[in-house]
């Protein structure tokens, strides 16, 4: 398997909007997405994506494939984010075979099985519950 780079991914045609995003080569520009773009969110971690390269930077053109993934996000306080109930959870989600991410350390994003036997909503709805979010 082809290990993980670093793209600068562009996703307007006037370059504006450029990301560099961890991605794997899946075949001659198509990419495996590595986590969650900030620029783009119709696209998610798992999504196979092509671009085409011009000058060193890759444009987005379409989504190929996408993940199977369901994604959900919340935007926690300091302390929810670094709390045992966070990594706890976070702990159960990689345990039935999902990832998560925290972006700029309060943006919880997690990427589970759309078929996954766990109840996402629920269970973070208690730990919102617990730090008045």
């Amino acid at each position: 398997m082809p290990d993980k780079v670093g793209l600068h991914i562009c996703f307007d045609e006037l370059g504006r909007d450029i990301e560099i995003l961890d991605v794997t080569p899946v075949a001659r520009g198509k990419y495996r997405i590595e986590e969650t773009p900030i620029f783009n969110p119709c696209i998610a971690l798992g999504d196979i994506i092509r671009v085409e390269e011009k000058q060193g930077i890759a444009y987005y053109v379409e989504t190929v494939q996408k993940s199977g993934y369901a994604r959900y996000a919340w935007l926690l306080s300091k302390e929810a984010a670094e709390s045992q109930e966070i990594h706890d959870f976070k702990h159960r989600i990689t345990t039935y075979e999902g990832k998560w991410e925290q972006i700029f350390g309060g943006l919880l994003v997690i990427h589970i099985s759309k078929y996954s036997e766990v109840d996402v909503e629920a269970e973070m709805a208690l730990i919102l519950e617990r730090f008045d979010i």
